[in-house]
This record gives structure tokens, sequence and C-alpha cells, in this order.
């Protein structure tokens, strides 16, 4: 840690010592320019100045010129002195600064190799050790960051899919032992916070196996960064995933059962048969994402954004979407019973064969929507807005709940009991 602490140190100095150089050499080499100038304008004037200021035809004229001449002559060698050591300094300075960076370069090198001789230690504490080294090594040396995106997500993928990390039981012990495996979680961590570098991918985990003792539940990961990261499969029970960018992330399968998702971004991921019962999706950003078949049973996404979201077959069984917007979403056969869609915006979106059984639409959008097949028995429509909807029975209207504020599309009536007195709210 000494070292470390060492190495660190340096490299501060480094790099505010930049910062400052190019100023420092810029006085220095106007201050030296000043002093040649100087020491021009002295020994111009021993030709000059003498001649000008003493007569020879005056008594001491002639010491009087001597002296001084003599005088400026000491003081153009003194001002070209001056500019000389000027030079020179900056010269060392350079040559410091130069020393200094070498130094810094070596420490890296020196630290990113005995975090490499770490990371195959048989000790976890060693190996946590080696990937927190690799992040100082990544943060500090902005060039280094590939190699140590590379370096740790290779371990996370060799590691996770080690056959010793998933030996069967022992005779006497039938239940084997899913502890989350330390080292893993800590380098998922430190590929997710690194910081953004243009053509620097996040992570390469493509083939990891982040399940059972690989498990990423309950895994803190606020305002991570994995965009486009492959976490097919991945075990995220209960992750904190607050605010994190996960747009274009490969979340097939993934168990998110629970996970705390808060104005995350899922833009263009792909999570079909992804798990989120139960998880907080409120103010997400969801568009354009490829969730066919996912499971959102009792998942919050008051205000989420699915705009263009594929949810076919998806199980949204008392989820709550207040206020969500889901225009032109792909919702075929998706299943909403008991969710709650109050003042939902679902302008343009197709819901064939939709099950909305008991749902709450309340002030809802669903104007110019495909509800060919959709079961609305039950559904509140109380001032939900159905203009231009295609394809909606009679008999669908007849079997909902609505009042004298929703609006039908042409050609369909209210029912009788659609009144002040009559429907919910």
């Amino acid at each position: 840690m000494q070292q470390i602490g060492a190495w660190w140190r340096t490299t501060w100095i480094v790099a505010n010592d930049g910062g400052h150089q190019q100023t420092g050499r810029r006085w220095l080499l106007i201050i030296a320019g000043i002093a040649v100038a100087g020491a021009v304008l002295a020994i111009s004037g021993i030709w000059f100045l003498p001649g000008l200021m003493y007569s020879l035809r005056v008594s001491g004229g002639a010491q009087a010129r001597a002296a001084l001449q003599g005088g400026l002559l000491t003081a153009s060698a003194a001002l070209l002195a001056v500019s000389g050591a000027l030079v020179a300094l900056d010269e060392t300075r350079r040559a410091n600064a130069e020393v200094r960076r070498a130094n810094a370069n070596t420490h890296v090198r020196e630290l990113y190799v005995r975090a490499i001789d770490q990371l195959g230690s048989k000790n976890d504490t060693v190996r946590l050790g080696g990937i927190y080294a690799l992040e100082r090594v990544a943060n500090d040396s902005p060039a280094d960051q590939r190699t140590v995106v590379e370096v740790l997500s290779a371990f996370i993928r060799m590691r996770s899919t080690d056959p010793a990390l998933r030996r069967p039981p022992a005779d006497d012990d039938p239940l084997p032992s899913l502890r989350p495996a330390a080292d893993i979680r800590a380098a998922v961590q430190v590929l997710s916070r690194l910081p953004e570098q243009k053509d620097v991918p996040r992570c390469d985990l493509a083939g990891a196996d982040l399940t059972g003792p690989a498990s990423l539940s309950g895994l803190a990961l606020p305002r991570a960064r994995l965009a486009g990261a492959w976490l097919v499969g991945a075990d995220l029970t209960d992750a904190q995933l607050e605010e994190a960018d996960l747009t274009n992330a490969q979340l097939g399968r993934a168990t998110l059962i629970g996970a705390q998702m808060e104005r995350a971004v899922l833009s263009h991921a792909q999570m079909s048969e992804v798990d989120l019962t139960n998880a907080w999706l409120d103010n997400a950003i969801l568009t354009r994402a490829q969730m066919d078949r996912a499971i959102l049973t009792g998942a919050q996404l008051t205000q989420a954004n699915l705009t263009d979201v594929q949810l076919g077959r998806a199980t949204l069984i008392g989820a709550v979407l207040i206020e969500a917007t889901l225009i032109d979403a792909a919702l075929i056969r998706a299943n909403f019973m008991g969710a709650n869609l109050l003042r939902a915006n679902l302008w343009g979106a197709a819901l064939g064969r939709v099950n909305l059984r008991g749902a709450r639409l309340n002030e809802a959008n669903l104007a110019y929507t495909r509800l060919d097949g959709v079961d609305l028995t039950d559904a509140w429509l109380n001032g939900t807005d159905l203009t231009g909807a295609r394809d909606l029975r009679q008999g669908q209207v007849d079997v909902a709940q609505g009042d004298e504020r929703t609006r039908l599309p042409a050609g369909r009536e209210k029912p009788a009991s659609w009144t002040s007195n009559g429907g919910g709210s």
C-alpha cells in the first residue's frame, strides 16, 4: 500500500506539473528575451552614449567616457549571463519533468504487473487487491484503460465458468454454498464505474455465467455505466441499478426480481424473457427495448418511457404504469390483468388480444390504438380517450366500466350504465 500511495503521489505531481509547465516556461523565455534585448541595447550604447553625454573638450571627458563604456559592457555581460541561466533553468525543468513522467510510467507498469499476479492468486483478498489496483491504473493512465477492461472482462468470464467455483457438494454436505464470489462482484463494479472513453468498450462478458456462486444479486451498481454489456441470464435479483446506463445491454433471460432501477436507461436493450417481478422502474427509459415474454408482475413503472417497446406475450399482472408512455408500443397478447395504467399514454399502440381484465385505464390515452380481440372485462375506462381506436367491438365496450367522459371511436355506443352515477373511479 505504501508503494501504491507513493505512485499515486508521483502521478499527481506529474499531472499537476503538466498544467503549470507551459505557463512557467513561457514566463522564463519572456524574461530571458528581455535580458537579451537589454544586453543588445547596452552593447549599442557603448558606441553611442559616451559621445552624446561627454565631450572630449571638457576636462575629464575622456575618463567619463571610459567609465560609462565599462559600465555598459559589464551590464550587457550580466544580462547575457541572466539570459543563459534562465534558458538553462528551463532545460533543467523540462528534463526533470521527463524524469518524473518516466518514473510515473514505471510505477504504472510495476503496479499493473503486480495486479496481474494478484488476479491469479488463490487467496480472495489478494485477488480483490489486484482488481482495485487495476482500477487505479485505468483511472490514472487513460491509455491503459482498454487493457484493464479486457483483463477484468477475461477474469470475470474465466472465473464465473471455472468448474472449481461450481464444485459439486461433498457427500456430507448435500446443500452447496451459494455465497456469491466477492472477486467477480468487485470486478463488475469496477467495470461499471470506469470513466467513459471513446472507442473503449465498457466490458466483454459474452460467455460469462453470472448465476449461482457468480451471482450479482443485491449488488450495488447505482449510476453504473454498462451500456452494451452482456448480461444474458445474469442473476441481478434485488440489485441496485438506480440511474444505471444499460443502453443496448444484453439482458435476455436475466433475473432482476425486486431490482431497483429507478431512472435507469434501457433504450434498445435486449430483454426477452427477462424477469422483472416486483422491480422498481419508475421514470426509467425503455424506448425500443425488446421485452417479448418478459415478466413484470407487480413491477413499478410510474412515468416510465416505453415508447416503441416490444412487449409481445409479456406478463404485467398488477403492474403499476401510472402516467407511463407506451406510444406505438407493440403489446400483442400481453397480460395486463389488474394493471394500473392511470393517465398512461398508449397512442397508436398495438394491443391485439391483450388481456386488460380489471385493468385501470382511467384518463388514459388509447387514441388510434389497435384493439382487436382485447379483453376489456371489468376494465376501468373512466375519462379514457379511445378516439380513432381500430377493431374495437361493441361487445368489448359493453363488458368494460366507463363514464360520460369516456370517448369512443365512431360507431360505438356507451352502455346505459356509463352515467354520472355509474362506473368506477
